[in-house]
């Protein structure tokens, strides 16, 4: 993990530059283990981001505003209740730890000023955000509450006495060492650090540390020469996110020039983080709230794709029922010929030029009462076909539909959901919660909005609800109407009845990419005016027909796409 001791010193003191004598507008918590402050400064408004994922725990400036839940948790209350307009005093590092503290000074409900300490510790599993009252030393309370059974050092929980993380007293703090301390630090460990041991020595030290402490130390030949230029390079350092056999990493310096390549860098850590957390942790937490809904509806796609097999099946045997009807005619119109007891006869096939045709028999039937059994076999199986077509063609429909909703989910966003789970729910595909008596909250899910190079708007829909609303209610009859050509995707909405070839093409990109061919090339995309759509009476969501489209072949690029995004 990149996140180190010392990124963690580089971004505390971005936080003090940027925060210091703020003040905490808000408060958020708009998911279990992520909280989000905004906060006022010298007239300048800034969101803090602070969370204890076991792998993307992280404290940095954000950009992004997660929605947030209809009911706050109760930790989140919490902070509200004691430091809502609260302003910031100070913020530090513990040491060289993966620890931030801040110091903040707010009125309580009766007006009393008091002082709080709001404890940031970033330690992968064992992260945990901790209110404590200095004055007394004890928690206020914290995210994630940890008892003395689960914790034998320290308990975590409201009341309970503060006593800060565990430390190792062995490690030196190189960010508070004057050049003689330094020396007799190299002295003492330089065996150990040539031996690749330096993090056990250097407190906040990660991999990516050591390895470009390594680097320093092969470059310059010397020991405290690299500690020197590593301390450097911290104080003024970069802020690169960089790559390694297709795995992503960020750090203040490239540990490896050899191995690892820049991929981009950024102005701020924070920045740097921010683009390197969000996208992963949004990814992880879709994936995880999602994951239940991609296992319904893949079931429900593995059943039906053995339930189209046994119907093909099905249809190859019930496609032989000519073949009864035939025999049944022969042996009524030669039935006078056919004696009793016969297992099989070759009669006369006047439908194939008098050809003879073998025709199996029941000894102990007649003529007459096998051609009776042939006849009510080809009627079964006539019957068959028609209920097989049938079949098949609502097996395929349902298919349709449900690929439409995974490609939904796997391009969800998080607000997008609770929309598609209830919309199965509604369907019936997932079962619906024992709380939904209560009437479910107004979805936070909006449009997605885009602007052609002509200025022309360009909207999205998320999911089926909001396509058909989209689509079939918003739109109006003269504007354009776009989606990929028998692939799932979203529906797109031209807002212009005349657009240019420039906006036709940019919104058929647009639908391309919020499709299952994302990443292909040549896509085909239908454009037909809204005036021609029509839904089918029973259909399922998002499902329309049409007719008066043509065709434009597209390459999406996301980047071209993210241009024309209207945030």
């Amino acid at each position: 993990m990149s996140f180190d001791g010392f990124t963690t010193h580089i971004i505390s003191q971005e936080l003090r530059q940027a925060l210091i004598g703020g003040r905490l507008s808000k408060i958020y918590q708009p998911y279990e283990q992520e909280l989000q402050f905004a906060i006022r400064n010298q007239g300048q408004n800034y969101r803090l981001n602070a969370s204890i994922h076991p792998v993307y725990y992280r404290l940095h400036l954000t950009q992004e505003k997660s929605s947030n839940p209809q009911q706050a948790p109760m930790f989140c209350m919490i902070l509200r209740k004691h430091l809502e307009n609260a302003q910031i005093l100070d913020i530090y590092q513990q040491d060289n730890d993966r620890v931030v503290v801040m110091e903040l000074s707010g009125r309580d409900e009766l007006g009393d000023l008091n002082t709080y300490q709001l404890i940031f510790e970033l330690m992968g599993r064992h992260s945990n955000i901790l209110l404590v009252n200095p004055q007394k030393q004890t928690i206020i309370d914290c995210i994630k509450h940890v008892p003395a059974y689960l914790n034998s050092y320290r308990v975590l929980q409201a009341g309970a006495p503060y006593q800060a993380a565990p430390t190792d007293d062995q490690q030196v703090n190189l960010m508070d060492q004057p050049e003689n301390k330094l020396k007799d630090f190299v002295d003492q460990a330089k065996i150990p650090i040539l031996e690749g041991q330096a993090g056990h020595f250097i407190q906040g030290l990660g991999k990516l540390g050591q390895e470009s402490l390594a680097g320093l130390i092969i470059e310059s030949g010397r020991v405290q020469t690299a500690l020197e230029s590593f301390i450097d390079q911290v104080k003024s350092p970069q802020y690169l996110l960089l790559e390694k056999k297709d795995k992503l990493f960020f750090y203040f310096m490239n540990p490896d020039p050899s191995s690892y390549q820049v991929i981009d860098s950024f102005d701020s850590m924070s920045s740097l983080l921010d683009k390197y957390y969000n996208q992963k942790a949004k990814q992880d937490h879709i994936k995880q709230i999602s994951g239940n809904l991609i296992q319904k509806v893949k079931q429900v796609l593995d059943k039906n794709k053995g339930k189209l097999k046994k119907l093909a099946k099905d249809y190859q045997t019930a496609a032989n029922a000519e073949d009864y009807r035939i025999k049944g005619e022969l042996l009524s119109a030669y039935g006078h010929q056919v004696q009793k007891g016969l297992t099989q006869v070759d009669l006369p096939n006047y439908y194939e030029d008098n050809q003879p045709l073998i025709i199996a028999l029941n000894p102990a039937k007649s003529a007459i009462e096998n051609s009776q059994a042939y006849f009510k076999r080809y009627s079964k199986y006539r019957d068959s076909l028609r209920f097989i077509k049938t079949q098949e063609e609502k097996t395929n429909q349902e298919n349709d539909y449900l690929e439409n909703v995974l490609v939904q989910i796997q391009q969800a966003d998080i607000e997008d959901i609770d929309d598609i789970k209830a919309e199965l729910q509604d369907q019936g595909y997932v079962s619906k919660d024992k709380q939904k008596l209560k009437k479910r909250a107004k979805s936070n899910s909006k449009l997605r909005r885009y602007k052609s190079s002509d200025g022309v708007m360009i909207y999205v829909g998320r999911n089926n609800k909001q396509n058909d609303q989209l689509s079939l209610k918003q739109a109006a009859k003269n504007h354009w109407w776009l989606h990929t050509k028998n692939i799932p995707g979203a529906h797109v909405i031209i807002e212009s009845d005349k657009p240019s070839d420039r906006t036709i093409t940019q919104a058929a990109q647009i639908a391309a990419y919020y499709s299952k061919s994302q990443g292909s090339s040549n896509v085909p995309v239908d454009l037909v005016q809204v005036k021609h759509l029509r839904k089918p009476n029973g259909a399922k969501p998002g499902f329309v027909i049409y007719e008066g489209q043509h065709t434009v072949f597209v390459t999406p690029e996301e980047a071209e796409i993210e241009a024309l995004k209207v945030k």
